[in-house]
């Protein structure tokens, strides 16, 4: 049984408001009921002409079974009019400006399975709708605006018969750029000179000495909305949009540097971030889990973020240049959580061995 998905930016030429949606609904409704009540009526003529023109009573077995049938004609007929009674679905996404309240056009909306395997991508047309079957399950919607006007969001629809409302608000940038402090060799064997600061988080000391520009992987992690992705050049900048306005986490990763996660409340529309010097080092957490379903990814949450991995054929996980300090192992099978083990990682290397599933909550 497939379900189809209704999917795109509602639009009326006179109106906007959300109010008036929900009565046009209530319309719909109220049409649909008295359709059926007809429906109904009609069915029970006739049912009492086949009555006459059977002449027979009701202990007769030719009118117990038209009964029978007029009557599950009639209950079907009636619940086939209404959404999701044949296992079918429509589900809306509501893209609007928050200061207008009116659409957004050519917006991109993509359906992913609980497998994180993309369903469709689409486009949203003048009257702001696409249509589209699916398989049944969860699905995660995630709505991005391709010419960077607004910062991408993202849901996880459960019920496709609720709507999805999605405020479109515009987006800002952000520079920032990226150092190491320990002394690596750069072009021709030389050494880059500048000074730094610690991130907000205060996982990296102040440096005062040479440091050099790295290529790094860089992940905005706003309150509301999906993770943004982005790396250094080789200069070792790098410009971050759209983003929100407000409260946003920076997760910084480079190869045999420790992780670095920065608070920043972006206030304008640019945003310079200055000079971030990552620490050269970082733990490494290993392990394995083989009971039950195999794993497909492991993720390791620590201060408002995540980092994840690829299981390895044989269950096993390993994630480099994690900080010290308190965070949350998870395991995963294709976006379903397997279970959660707290850990606190230490030293240079933790090694969790095969993971007991005793031990751990699972949550299936």
């Amino acid at each position: 049984m497939s379900k189809v998905i209704d999917v795109g930016v509602w639009y009326r030429e006179d109106t906007g408001s959300l109010s008036e949606r929900q009565s046009e609904e209530g319309f719909r409704a109220a049409i649909a009921t008295l359709d059926c009540l007809f429906d109904f009526i009609f069915r029970f003529f006739i049912m009492n002409l086949i009555i006459l023109f059977s002449n027979a009573g009701l202990a007769d077995w030719r009118f117990r079974a038209s009964l029978g049938a007029v009557l599950f004609c009639a209950i079907c007929g009636c619940e086939a009019r209404y959404a999701g009674s044949d296992g079918s679905a429509s589900l809306e996404v509501w893209a609007v400006r928050t200061d207008e309240e009116r659409p957004v056009a050519g917006v991109e909306v993509r359906a992913l399975l609980s497998s994180g395997k993309e369903l469709v991508s689409r486009y949203t047309g003048p009257d702001g709708q696409a249509r589209w079957e699916y398989a049944e399950g969860d699905l995660v919607v995630r709505i991005e605006d391709p010419e960077g006007r607004y910062y991408p969001q993202e849901r996880v629809v459960r019920n496709p018969r609720k709507p999805v409302f999605f405020k479109m608000r515009e987006g800002v940038s952000s520079t920032l750029e990226i150092r190491s402090a320990g002394r690596l060799p750069g072009p021709g064997g030389g050494v880059g000179e500048g000074g730094g600061r610690s991130p907000s988080s205060g996982s990296a000391a102040p440096k005062t000495g040479p440091t050099l520009a790295i290529q790094a992987q860089v992940e905005a992690w706003p309150l509301d909305g999906a993770v943004i992705r982005s790396a250094t050049g080789p200069d070792g900048r790098v410009t971050l949009a759209p983003l929100p306005l407000g409260d946003v986490k920076l997760l910084v990763s480079a190869e045999g540097h420790v992780r670095t996660v920065l608070d920043f409340t972006l206030t304008s529309s640019e945003n310079a971030l200055g000079r971030i010097v990552l620490q050269p080092g970082g733990a490494t957490l290993k392990g394995s889990f083989q009971a039950g379903e195999p794993p497909t990814d492991f993720s390791f949450r620590f201060r408002g973020v995540s980092v994840k991995v690829a299981a390895s054929a044989d269950g096993s996980f390993e994630i480099t240049g994690l900080p010290a300090g308190r965070g949350t192992l998870i395991c995963l099978r294709e976006r379903r959580e397997l279970f959660r083990l707290p850990v606190d990682v230490r030293g240079r290397v933790l090694d969790l061995g095969e993971i007991d599933p005793e031990l751990v909550a699972f949550r299936q």
